[in-house]
């Protein structure tokens, strides 16, 4: 095994000082030691995507870069908020809202989790523009209104719904090993299914009177393609958006990348499942 090198050292010792207190600091420190122990922490690429809700000991208060975030003990909150994680679509996510001088800026994140790039665009926008952040599952849910409340983002609104092709209720599966891959796809290894509201973009949206997006961030578990279905009408009519979004199939026919192809937009790859797409007379 290689061993992990002075700058991935580094980031761990940086990561344990985002803690907000000194419990916090102790915790994501016994975290990372869990790991060297068990050896799931030899190699760069462990740090960075290595996530182990076991070893995660108690609840962790953080301060990052990106923002400030309650992490819920035995789970993968904070990995899943290090900014470490997903960095290149955080990078290419923040340049393309800094390209708006102008307020009245709207971003979307749908499968908005517990926060990690709401508060992050909450934090990039002020008051040039809103977040609106759609999630369904319950706690999740509560997490990500905590997260919005612990950063004092007035610009960021949640909503507790899945958005889909069509208006309706469906069974989202809750997934037994990941909190953040509930998923209203068929999928195993579900503990259990609970019904949520559905909504399209297009119909919400417009019950809500917003016509101009300008940015989308989607990651909802296989069904991004249904997603962007549903937001048809404000992607043909807002010529300026830029979509972010997780693709797990191969891209050359993956659904939701032929159908924004097939609206105008380039579709480029970012990192390993993550895709920025963007019309030709944006860049």
């Amino acid at each position: 095994m290689d061993p992990l090198s002075t700058d991935a050292i580094r980031r761990v010792l940086e990561t344990i000082g985002w803690g907000s207190t000194v419990s916090d600091r102790l915790r994501i420190a016994a975290y990372y030691g869990l790991r060297i122990i068990s050896g799931t922490l030899r190699r760069d690429h462990d740090f960075i995507g290595g996530m182990y809700p076991k070893y995660w000991l108690g609840d962790v208060a953080i301060a990052s870069p990106i923002g400030r975030f309650a992490c819920r003990a035995r789970t993968i909150d904070f990995d899943i908020v290090d900014p470490n994680y997903e960095a290149v679509e955080l990078g290419s996510f923040r340049e393309w809202l800094l390209r708006f001088k102008t307020g009245n800026v709207v971003c979307l994140d749908v499968g908005a989790h517990i926060g990690k790039f709401s508060v992050y665009a909450g934090h990039i926008l002020q008051d040039r523009g809103r977040i609106l952040a759609f999630e369904p599952e319950p706690l999740n849910f509560a997490a990500l209104q905590r997260n919005i409340a612990l950063n004092k983002l007035a610009n960021v609104q949640a909503f507790n719904v899945a958005c889909g092709s069509r208006d309706g209720v469906q069974l989202l599966s809750r997934s037994t090993t990941n909190i953040g891959a509930h998923t209203l796809a068929e999928r195993g290894g579900v503990a259990e299914r609970i019904p949520v509201r559905v909504r399209t973009l297009d119909s919400l949206l417009g019950e809500l009177g917003i016509t101009s997006v300008d940015a989308m961030k989607l990651d909802v578990e296989y069904m991004e393609a249904e997603v962007l279905r549903g937001a048809r009408t404000i992607l043909e009519s807002n010529p300026q958006v830029g979509v972010f979004f997780e693709e797990t199939n191969s891209s050359g026919n993956a659904e939701s990348v032929v159908f924004l192809q097939n609206l105008g937009f380039n579709v480029r790859r970012l990192a390993k499942n993550t895709y920025a797409a963007a019309r030709p007379s944006q860049g």
